[in-house]
């Protein structure tokens, strides 16, 4: 995926056969972004995804990031540039990197399990975790957390996460619906009644 911003061409890119310490990568970068704990050799993660910036139709920098948790994929709404940064998700992690240089601002886990994606909500940005809502600042920290009945994962295609006028309208796994102002407070909660014959939880279905 491509975008354009100021002279600079940025593509972001999954790069799932990739393989951290090995020679045998079709193609190489110059940073790589994962925890030192899990260094080893032919190390693999869950999810890598690469950053590539050209100017002027070459090549200036580019990165690749890999991490460990639930997978996460490349698309409108799992990254943001802006103010000559770019936030990513990339599993459990948001990583903030300058452009054009890629250098490392921060980087922090947020949901548990999976940041499944990142938008921009007035001077913030919130984001929609596999486990919680965050609404968080530009510079990584936590302004308010949200946790409903499941996970905000839907299995019968409503929109889990939409922001709306001044609301945040949420679905979880069982179809309840929740209503946020930006502030984080609930002020709707209208939960989906499942006879207990029917009700089954993500983790049966998954599993």
């Amino acid at each position: 995926m491509k975008q354009q911003y100021k002279s600079f061409e940025i593509e972001v890119r999954d790069e799932p056969n990739y393989i951290f310490n090995s020679v045998k990568n079709l193609r190489q970068y110059n940073k790589f972004f994962f925890h030192e704990d899990y260094y080893q050799e032919n190390f693999n993660t869950t999810s890598k995804h690469a950053i590539i910036i050209k100017e002027f139709e070459t090549e200036i920098s580019n990165a690749i990031i890999g991490e460990i948790g639930g997978a996460t994929g490349v698309y409108d709404n799992s990254f943001i540039i802006e103010n000559d940064k770019i936030w990513i998700c990339v599993c459990n992690k948001i990583y903030c990197l300058e452009i054009p240089s890629l250098e490392l601002i921060w980087q922090k886990e947020f949901d548990h399990f999976t940041n499944l994606s990142i938008y921009k909500l007035e001077k913030d940005f919130v984001l929609h975790g596999e486990l919680e809502i965050l609404r968080i600042t530009r510079e990584g920290e936590i302004v308010w957390r949200f946790g409903g009945r499941d996970i905000w994962i839907n299995p019968e295609g409503k929109t889990e996460f939409n922001i709306e006028d001044n609301v945040i309208r949420l679905f979880d796994f069982e179809s309840n619906e929740y209503v946020l102002d930006f502030d984080g407070n609930l002020i709707e909660d209208n939960p989906r009644i499942i006879p207990n014959e029917v009700r089954k939880k993500w983790w049966r279905i998954f599993g």
